[in-house]
């Protein structure tokens, strides 16, 4: 007996293969072209030049990581031609944990260039063959996600070459290298210390979805609607601030995590062969997620927002236990 739901996978692969596209991701596109259009114009010339870059910042699950992907699977296609001829690449890296300045250089080379590379290299000799392989490779940039992870917690003279080395990247004469560092609202802190490094990255900030702000209230019901009707089912008397109060605080206020309960919901609510979604939904899909005990949620509770406090909501939904 086979243990896959095949028509939960069909509605999975639609609703997470489906992609929303927030004003925010108009801003990052502009950010992005600004970068490149920049490069090319500087690489044109045949003179050394510095690169610029852009630091992407914003609360975790916020849909920095998301929007940034998309994009780079876009220049990635192969259809922006640089100067030399050849298609513009921009590698990317997922930081996890604390590195040292040559353990980036090490998983650059591994993760983000696919070469081999042992520990024996010395710094020096990592981050020359990092500045090499982008070169034979055409790759023009490198995006560092949860880029605050490389920053010691202490700060002091670690973090003040760390910003000097990613500045050096910007600047590197054979070969410069266009850089998008992203994280949580931390990392601007840190990178500003450092003013030659602020100045080349364009700063892009993604909020918190608050439902005081009237933006965000058009936002979040035009998100509801456009995946209740990506899944084909109707929303009924859902629609409501009170509603979406409560569907943003189960979600610690983070939009990507929005996106993730709407997608849950919306296979509950198809798996039992409903044509309408309801708050029971919400509220079991949010149980699962959370681990918390069923019809405990911000969905059936009055006082929900003194009960789920959102860093505890959050701690929840990644995993944590508070």
């Amino acid at each position: 007996m086979s243990f896959v739901n095949s028509a939960t996978v069909d509605h999975t692969a639609s609703l997470k293969g489906a992609h929303y596209a927030f004003p925010r991701a108009k801003l990052l596109r502009e950010g992005m072209t600004w970068m490149i259009t920049d490069y090319y114009a500087k690489m044109s010339l045949s003179q050394p030049f510095e690169a610029r870059g852009l630091l992407v910042t914003g609360p975790s699950r916020s849909g920095k990581s998301t929007e940034i992907r998309k994009l780079l699977s876009e220049v990635n296609s192969g259809d922006t031609l640089m100067p030399d001829g050849r298609p513009a690449k921009i590698a990317s890296v997922i930081l996890k944990g604390s590195l040292t300045w040559k353990d980036l250089g090490m998983y650059t080379l591994h993760t983000g260039l696919k070469y081999p590379a042992t520990g024996r290299l010395t710094q020096r000799e990592v981050w020359e063959r990092v500045v090499l392989q982008a070169k034979l490779q055409g790759v023009v940039g490198i995006h560092y996600d949860e880029c605050q992870h490389i920053f010691p917690t202490k700060g002091g003279d670690s973090s003040a070459k760390i910003l000097d080395s990613f500045k050096s990247l910007l600047k590197q004469s054979e070969w410069p290298l266009m850089l998008i560092l992203s994280g949580v609202e931390s990392l601007a802190r840190q990178i500003t210390q450092e003013e030659q490094l602020a100045y080349l990255l364009r700063p892009l900030a993604f909020s918190e979805l608050s439902t005081a702000n009237k933006d965000d209230q058009t936002e979040l019901n035009t998100l509801c609607y456009a995946y209740a009707q990506k899944a084909e089912l109707d929303l009924g008397g859902l629609p409501s601030h009170d509603f979406y109060n409560r569907l943003a605080t189960a979600c610690a206020f983070r939009w990507g995590l929005v996106i993730e309960l709407l997608i849950d919901a919306c296979i509950v609510a198809l798996s039992a062969k409903r044509t309408k979604l309801a708050a029971s939904d919400f509220c079991k899909a949010f149980s699962d997620a959370t681990g918390l005990r069923p019809g405990y949620s911000p969905f059936s509770i009055d006082d929900y927002e003194v009960l789920f406090e959102p860093q505890k909501i959050f701690a929840l939904w990644e995993g944590k236990r508070l």
